[in-house]
């Protein structure tokens, strides 16, 4: 008989790796980050960021951090980072599944 313990709330990371190089990461950090930036005018810019925090953890509302001065920095580039990643390296939380853009899922 086995249970789970209701104080472990994080998944385990998927165990399959694709080579993600520094550079090459960066580059397309880069590039989504000044497509979202400049579709957000269009409003398509601030659905996209929804999106993007829904896939890598947060919760959609979680858009509404991005009011706050020094925060929205943090959460933007912590968010932009791993939807551009090619692996979901960091531990996803059980009640929110997560994926980046790169990743195939």
């Amino acid at each position: 008989m086995t249970t789970a313990s209701p104080a472990a709330p994080y998944a385990a990371a998927p165990s399959t790796t694709t080579e993600d190089g520094g550079f090459m990461h960066f580059l397309r950090f880069l590039g989504i980050s000044i497509l979202m930036g400049a579709l957000a005018p269009v409003l398509i810019g601030v659905i996209w960021r929804i999106i993007s925090l829904s896939k890598v953890g947060y919760r959609k509302r979680d858009v509404l951090l991005l009011v706050i001065p020094i925060v929205n920095i943090v959460v933007s580039i912590k968010t932009m980072w791993r939807y551009t990643a090619k692996n979901v390296y960091w531990t996803p939380r059980e009640d929110r599944p997560s994926s980046s853009l790169f990743s195939g899922n």
